[in-house]
């Protein structure tokens, strides 16, 4: 094992000290059980998500683009070469808006870092527990970035996804091609350089390629660094570096904390329910608690209030949605959603169930706006949610959810993380593959060639 607590040093500096050294024996396996369950939730949501407009639009793009390559898009039987192969399969696995959370970046970081795990290890002809360390790795690296600067660069209106995920895509990369320290630190550097996206950006397709590019601008980094390109080491905290620019911060670092606990571990991900902007989903748990605690009906209801906290506003921008991308990002077509239809599942979010009479003449009967109580706990992630049902006899029903299932306080059983990828991978490839595909993946450290898990992912 090596000694990761590398204390001196710039942030990047520190950062390309552990991703030289970091090893599989450094993992503690509670950090593998979670990369595993992270994994196994790319992959289904990847598979998914593969032919949706957007997806099919950057394929079509990498077709003219890419230089000869045989690395697997995952849902597809298309293969270029491993930056557009992480180009289409980040996109992909964003593109449903069903993947992975983190509230260390309030944002998204495996779109942006397994895509590269699985394309530069399938370059490489490497292992599955390759795979899980250089996930593990560039995650860690943007996440403790992130832990200096947030949540001041959300606040800012920068999507973290592709911000942080720039960075940790390039440290994976680095990983993955085995690069020296000196090398790393370039690659990192050149990441920070690369690293955008603004949160303006959310209701369009954008959004799903913001990850997408993430990864695709990751291994460029480390790429141009192995052609010998350079970056300063205090990238991060010096003067015009990404603390100023991204959060209006003067940053003082000692010792940022590699090797002495792990983000995965002890900040964990959230693994989503419903395919759509986490900002909604306590408020459609609360919603959906409520339904079977007090039934009533579409004709029943008067209208809708949700308090929400700070986040809510800047993310659940399409108040009115007209199709099923805008969707993703309201409040009031999740409730909507859950109320008609049911559920809040993949099938809901069509743009002809989005434009139903019934959704939409009770979409500008459900309001949202930030609680005053709810703002009093800051510029948080976790998007508690308060609602008020008013009916047309006068009753009024009251319910509230401060954390979704999902969290780490409140997780999704394996069972549960299994039909999730079921459901979304069986459709794609058909069931029989998906299963074989799960139970690979469940052992993905055992496994010695990713053609294994690869082979069975292009569609029947």
């Amino acid at each position: 094992m090596a000694d990761l607590e590398k204390n001196s040093g710039t942030v990047l500096e520190q950062a390309a000290g552990f991703v030289s050294q970091v090893s599989y024996d450094d993992l503690p396996q509670s950090v593998v059980e979670i990369s595993k369950r992270a994994l196994i939730d790319y992959v289904g949501v990847t598979l998914a998500g593969a032919d949706m407009p957007v997806s099919t639009q950057v394929q079509a793009f990498s077709e003219l683009q890419s230089t000869a390559g045989d690395i697997a898009v995952f849902g597809t039987d298309k293969v270029y070469n491993a930056s557009h192969a992480a180009l289409c399969n980040g996109t992909a696995s964003h593109a449903l808006d069903f993947d992975d959370v983190s509230w260390t970046t309030i944002g998204h970081p495996t779109v942006s870092v397994a895509p590269v795990s699985f394309a530069c290890a399938q370059q490489k002809g490497l292992t599955g527990k390759d795979v899980i360390l250089s996930y593990a790795a560039g995650v860690e690296v943007m996440h403790k970035i992130a832990g200096l600067v947030m949540p001041q660069t959300s606040d800012k209106g920068w999507h973290t996804t592709p911000v942080f995920g720039c960075i940790g895509a390039a440290a994976a990369s680095a990983w993955l091609y085995k690069m020296p320290e000196e090398e790393t630190r370039n690659a990192l550097g050149l990441a920070v350089t690369m690293a955008s996206g603004v949160r303006a950006n959310f209701g369009t397709r954008t959004k799903a390629f913001h990850a997408g590019w993430s990864a695709y601008n990751g291994i460029q980094a480390a790429m141009f660094a192995q052609a010998g390109i350079n970056s300063h080491p205090n990238a991060i905290e010096g003067q015009d570096g990404f603390a100023q620019t991204f959060a209006g911060m003067e940053l003082r670092v000692g010792d940022v904390g590699y090797g002495k606990d792990w983000d995965l571990d002890t900040a964990g991900l959230v693994f989503k329910q419903y395919p759509c902007c986490s900002g909604s989903h306590p408020a459609i748990n609360a919603f959906d608690d409520l339904l079977k605690e007090k039934p009533f009906s579409l004709e029943d209801v008067d209208s809708i209030h949700v308090g929400v906290s700070l986040l809510g506003p800047r993310e659940l921008v399409s108040n009115h949605p007209i199709n099923a991308v805008q969707a993703k990002f309201s409040m009031q077509y999740a409730l909507a959603s859950r109320l008609i239809y049911g559920q809040v599942s993949l099938t809901e979010f069509t743009d002809e169930k989005v434009m139903a009479d019934d959704v939409q003449n009770l979409i500008p009967r459900i309001t949202m706006e930030v609680d005053e109580d709810l703002a009093k706990l800051g510029f948080i992630g976790t998007a508690p949610a308060k609602i008020r049902v008013r009916l047309k006899s006068g009753e009024e029903l009251y319910t509230s959810c401060d954390l979704a299932k999902g969290n780490p306080e409140k997780p999704l059983t394996d069972e549960e993380l299994s039909a999730k990828f079921m459901a979304c991978a069986a459709p794609v490839i058909g069931e029989n593959k998906a299963m074989a595909l799960l139970e690979k993946l469940f052992i993905l450290e055992q496994i010695d060639s990713l053609d294994e898990v690869l082979e069975v992912m292009v569609p029947n």
